[in-house]
């Protein structure tokens, strides 16, 4: 398909009690055509997906809502992966004629699309997932402690500069927007989503992709894919998180063949199955059903008339 990148303008909005920004079509949009919703990762805004947004505004409604914490939203305070999943929900109940929308999540984003299948599937007619996943490995609390240490300075003009000199300048520049509690809490709480059982019972088809060098969120997407109705899993050659960043043309294509329901990108390969990665993700659920039995004041107590 030729693409015509359009016009998206800001607005801004109230949902939750919260003003929040968001960009959408300036213009019009196909009769009949499904909203589509991108969700930024933790550590960019809205603005990072705006090439995305761009190329496939003209065939979808489009929204890209910079979260509270980031970008133009920046000034609102952090909230938990559950309420942004809200947010998201609420969003799309707002603005989507049908009341679903198509939802594309990246990173961070990911882990809010995940938890959306859990609270709100109703609200999602079809779901890409891109680098989230809900197992981990030994060196996760390394990874998250570095984050939390570097969360007060992420947003320095010395990052920014030290970025621009390996080549992502664009990013230093959005992490500059970033509120170091938003980046914080949105790395502790996204970097490896909570599982529920409702997640796999979504009904909507799901797409999740990871870089090739993501091994334990691979594991997790194949297990998804095995144990959820309507799920796919995919993986991108030769690249780690965020490929996305470096392959936006086949990023694009890839969303657009898969809300199409047409067959993906041929550089793409299809995850493998893995009964290892589906016992590992039942045994979580399994581990996480147990710890809420039994943690204080459950089962919770009934009021008597």
């Amino acid at each position: 398909m030729a693409y015509e990148p359009i016009t998206l303008k800001e607005v801004w909005t109230r949902l939750d009690g919260r003003r929040l920004l968001y960009r959408t079509n300036s213009g019009p949009t196909p009769p009949g055509a499904p909203t589509l919703v991108h969700v930024h990762g933790f550590a960019v805004s809205g603005r990072y997906l705006m090439p995305t947004a761009w190329r496939l505004a003209p065939d979808f409604p489009t929204f890209v809502p910079d979260l509270p914490g980031f970008g133009r939203s920046n000034r609102l305070p952090s909230i938990s992966l559950a309420r942004t999943a809200d947010l998201v929900a609420e969003l799309i109940a707002c603005n989507a004629s049908a009341g679903r929308a198509h939802v594309v999540g990246l990173s961070y984003g990911g882990s809010v699309v995940l938890t959306l299948l859990g609270r709100h599937a109703d609200r999602v007619e079809r779901a890409v997932i891109d680098g989230s996943g809900v197992l981990s490995w030994w060196g996760d609390r390394l990874v998250v402690a570095g984050a939390v240490a570097a969360s007060p300075i992420v947003n320095t003009r010395p990052v920014a500069a030290a970025l621009g000199l390996v080549g992502l300048g664009e990013l230093g520049e959005v992490l500059r927007s970033v509120s170091p509690p938003a980046f914080r809490r949105a790395f502790i709480e996204g970097y490896t989503p909570p599982l529920r059982p409702r997640q796999l019972e979504a009904p909507c088809p799901s797409l999740f992709v990871a870089g090739e060098k993501e091994g334990t969120v691979r594991a997790s997407n194949a297990a998804f894919a095995a144990l959820m109705p309507h799920a796919q899993a995919y993986f991108m050659p030769g690249f780690g998180h965020a490929w996305f960043a470096w392959r936006r043309e086949l990023h694009v294509r890839m969303v657009e063949a898969w809300l199409m329901d047409e067959p993906l990108p041929p550089e793409l390969r299809e995850e493998p199955p893995s009964a290892a990665a589906v016992e590992r993700v039942l045994r979580l659920l399994a581990d996480q059903r147990t710890r809420v039995r039994h943690r204080p004041g459950w089962p919770p107590r009934h009021r008597t008339a």
